[in-house]
């Protein structure tokens, strides 16, 4: 890893003429249903984001073992988005097949990644994953986003706390779910929908067959249908974003 340090930006000043928007806190419905998924069952997550403890204490309750990447950081630092990949990488345990990952709680890195460098994150995920894990993703849809990836804080009630370390915006790629089938070799979009903020949510699933569409008779579909309130088992389509 210290040959990727070497890459890394100066931090930025303590002091800039813009502050950064104060946190917000939203709902995020496809995290809790994938957090619920996984109750009362021995699983491995990984985080991609930065270890905060708010996130360690929740998921640690889910999973004997939980990694973190914070590919964030390595972003946050100003690493190239492919040298961050790598470091992010290099730092988890070999476990690969033998302790294979559940969930992936991506964020909003597939923003800051884009169309060119989705592909590597696939890469050097799905060999690490379980047939049917779960990735979690948040998609900004407007024409700018921040400039660096947010802090994300999962909260008792499972919404989400984010927190922008920036004023600073960037054009926004503004990815569609059913282009991360194509950018995210091995993986398949489950569901999909545009949050009350403006941001989409995105639940993909683990597959060796990920060019077929995910029906609505797929088993992970039925495992979380079980975890919404009666009533609301219906989930949408994956190409219907509406909540």
């Amino acid at each position: 890893m210290s040959w990727l340090a070497g890459l890394r930006r100066p931090p930025p000043p303590e002091h800039t003429a813009v502050e950064p928007p104060p946190p917000e806190r939203h709902a995020a419905p496809g995290l809790a249903q994938a957090l619920a998924w996984l109750e009362g069952k021995p699983h491995r997550i990984l985080d991609l984001g930065t270890p905060l403890h708010a996130n360690v204490a929740r998921l640690s309750r889910l999973a004997p073992k939980l990694a973190i990447a914070d590919l964030a950081g390595a972003l946050q630092d100003g690493l190239p988005a492919l040298a961050a990949i790598e470091e992010a990488f290099s730092i988890l345990p070999p476990g690969g097949l033998a302790e294979p990952f559940q969930l992936v709680l991506a964020w909003d890195l597939p923003n800051h990644l884009g169309r060119d460098l989705l592909h590597r994150l696939g890469e050097r995920l799905a060999p690490r994953c379980a047939e049917g894990c779960l990735v979690h993703a948040l998609l900004d849809v407007g024409k700018t986003m921040p400039a660096l990836p947010r802090r994300y804080r999962i909260r008792d009630d499972d919404s989400v706390e984010q927190d922008c370390l920036t004023a600073e915006e960037l054009p926004c790629p503004r990815l569609q779910p059913g282009e991360l089938d194509r950018l995210l070799p091995g993986f398949a979009v489950e569901k999909s929908r545009l949050l009350t903020h403006g941001v989409q949510e995105v639940l993909l699933t683990r597959t060796d067959k990920a060019e077929i569409p995910i029906t609505r008779q797929a088993p992970i579909r039925r495992e979380l249908r079980k975890t919404l309130p009666r009533g609301r088992q219906g989930l949408p389509d994956p190409q219907d974003s509406r909540s």
